[in-house]
């Protein structure tokens, strides 16, 4: 599928790995400028049909395509200012959702084969992510530095790296729940979690709650009504909640969400830290959209791209010190959406997240049949939380694998289709007989053995 190698190395290095190479050339874009060459050259002459049961369809939603043409042509009026590094920087993040269009297209006329080969990529990307996160985080290895990356080697991001474990976790659990063979799966599971509670990142164990949840959403709607399966998806919940709420104090970015929740229970340095980083954040919200605010063409359009919106906006200073420099987000993509887009881009933008979020609910035991989906709704889900509280969605290592997972969703229709209708019963699985629903459900990752 096209885009695949670059979403494989960012799915499986992430931060580390979508900035090997030289600044303003990045491994990333390379892979991706080939993927389009070779997709382009390939589709020359030749018309592939829809090859995913007929429910299927090769583009994006209108609705994404004119928030799509809304960025493209605001990135151009902003080139009015001059061609610098600058406006690449923020205008690349947006314009990564090309790649909705690509994989949409690739994805919706991939045969179950190629479907599957690109789920097999996905599952090694997000064990090497798994091995070197957790050899890191319980070494207490730094990273390594080397001249051709713009950050050290195997350095951990929390927030991206916990959302992208949140990824694999959902993976992992369904594996557990729908093989016999359990063991390996069980105990990766078992690693990632323990490599995310060492983590400090509120947001992305918001994420990686997130993730769980649809996974075992995902797992329910395909469990026939009177099965025991389903008894024990519905005894998962309480215990889920009870460890939950005796595992969550216990961890620092647990803390960090209670003192965030409830100022009084702040009594430790981490705590008092997560409290000072949410009051700054609020600050510079705040005044991102005041400024925003302050010229009504702005505020219809955006102020562009190329430009300095903190340092214009006066709120730089809540975010730099002597850890952070050269910011140019408000760590929430709406907010930096808002300043960059203006009201009519950043109101297209969260409709286009509610559309995908709304295609996922609304389709979700047809996405439960095949592990290549469940990974893209994951992907999906897992970033959003990280993006609103972070820098993410901004950089290539949250911009890549997101839109490429939201064109695999945009080939889903928005209405049920057959499958959709049937009610699973204790012999047979989304009306297929229990043969060909093991096939299905094993296609690209969830085998039974």
């Amino acid at each position: 599928m096209v885009g695949t190698a670059a979403v494989v190395l960012i799915l499986g290095a992430t931060r580390w790995g979508s900035y090997l190479g030289f600044s303003p050339l990045f491994l990333t874009d390379v892979l991706l400028a080939l993927g389009l060459l070779g997709w382009f050259v390939a589709s020359q002459g030749r018309s592939e049909p829809l090859r995913t049961n007929g429910d299927a369809k090769g583009r994006p939603s209108a609705l994404f395509i004119i928030f799509f043409a809304f960025v493209v042509i605001r990135a151009f009026l902003a080139l009015s200012a001059g061609f610098t590094e600058a406006w690449l920087r923020d205008a690349a993040p947006f314009l990564y959702a090309f790649l909705a269009f690509v994989s949409a297209a690739s994805a919706a006329r991939a045969g179950e084969e190629s479907r599957r080969r690109t789920m097999k990529f996905v599952w090694f990307a997000l064990i090497f992510h798994l091995v070197w996160t957790a050899a890191t985080t319980f070494s207490g290895f730094a990273g390594l530095s080397v001249p051709f990356a713009g950050g050290a080697l195997f350095q951990i991001r929390p927030d991206i790296d916990v959302a992208i474990s949140g990824v694999a976790a959902g993976l992992f659990m369904l594996r557990v729940l729908r093989s016999r063979k359990k063991i390996w799966p069980g105990l990766a599971l078992v690693l990632t979690v323990a490599t995310v509670l060492a983590q400090g990142t509120r947001a992305g164990l918001i994420s990686f709650v997130l993730s769980i949840t649809l996974a075992y959403v995902f797992f329910y709607a395909t469990t026939g009504y009177q099965s025991k399966k389903r008894v024990l998806a519905q005894l998962m919940v309480p215990a889920a909640l009870v460890g939950l709420l005796l595992t969550l104090p216990q961890t620092e970015a647990g803390q960090r969400i209670i003192a965030t929740i409830d100022s009084s229970q702040a009594d430790t340095q981490g705590q008092l830290n997560a409290q000072g980083t949410e009051r700054a954040r609020s600050l510079v919200w705040r005044g991102v959209v005041d400024w925003t605010n302050e010229e009504p063409a702005r505020q219809l359009f955006g102020s562009g791209f190329g430009n300095d919106f903190l340092t214009q906006s006066g709120t730089i200073t809540f975010l730099e010190g002597d850890t952070y420099d050269g910011v140019r987000s408000p760590h929430n993509w709406f907010v930096g959406a808002y300043a960059r887009l203006g009201l009519l881009g950043s109101a297209l933008a969260v409709l286009v997240v509610v559309q995908l979020l709304a295609t996922i609910v609304r389709r979700v035991r047809r996405i439960a049949q095949e592990p290549f989906l469940v990974a893209a709704a994951l992907i999906v889900v897992a970033i959003l939380p990280v993006a609103t509280l972070g820098v993410v969605l901004e950089a290539p290592f949250g911009a890549v694998p997101f839109w490429w997972a939201a064109g695999i969703i945009y080939t889903l229709r928005t209405r049920g289709d057959v499958a959709d209708q049937v009610k699973p019963s204790n012999r047979h699985t989304l009306g297929v007989s229990p043969r060909k629903a093991t096939s299905t459900l094993g296609g690209a990752g969830f085998k039974r053995s």
